[in-house]
């Protein structure tokens, strides 16, 4: 298991953008009353092919020539088996892949979601180019941004830049914090 769930979204986003994705879609829902959190990515990377998609499941298999293992996506499915919920992977060769991982909320092993904000702050500032969609629900409603929007009102300046890393950091705790109960 890992420290934070937020590992397993920045590990899944690091597959995205190897996979070439120029669009990645993060989602969190958090129900309280539903006693489940759910983690989901999308992407519209190169996909894998079925012999491909049954094997990145295994711990000991990797598509990085860097690395003998990857763990990611087995430790999540582990995480989400353990905690009472389900994994999925979907994956189509030229269209992209979708992982998604319901836990059960209150259960003993569930990790905590981890600093949410500053890992979507890190993401949108280290994804250049790359349109990030991040949505998160919970029971007391929904937040969402896209880093193409943020792109369209601040111009050619970098989310590094102080200014537009200051008010994207505001925006993230402001929505998430009507929203969230972290």
């Amino acid at each position: 298991m890992v420290e934070d769930l937020c590992f397993h979204l920045v590990d899944l986003v690091q597959n995205s953008v190897a996979a070439g994705a120029s669009a990645i879609g993060l989602g969190v829902t958090e129900s309280e009353h539903g006693d489940r959190l759910t983690l989901e990515v999308s992407d519209n990377g190169s996909g894998m092919d079925a012999e491909t998609l049954d094997r990145v499941q295994d711990p000991f298999f990797t598509t990085k020539s860097f690395k003998r293992v990857g763990l990611g996506i087995p430790l999540l499915k582990a995480t989400a088996q353990v905690c009472r919920g389900e994994f999925s992977i979907a994956s189509q060769v030229g269209q992209g892949t979708t992982v998604k991982a319901l836990l059960q909320k209150s259960h003993l092993d569930c990790p905590p979601l981890g600093d949410l904000e500053a890992t979507l702050l890190s993401l949108l500032v280290s994804l250049e180019g790359i349109d990030l969609r991040f949505t998160y629900r919970s029971d007391r409603g929904e937040f969402s941004l896209s880093s193409g929007d943020i792109r369209r009102q601040v111009g050619d300046l970098h989310f590094s830049h102080p200014d537009i890393y200051r008010f994207i950091k505001e925006y993230l705790h402001e929505g998430l914090a009507g929203v969230a109960r972290f």
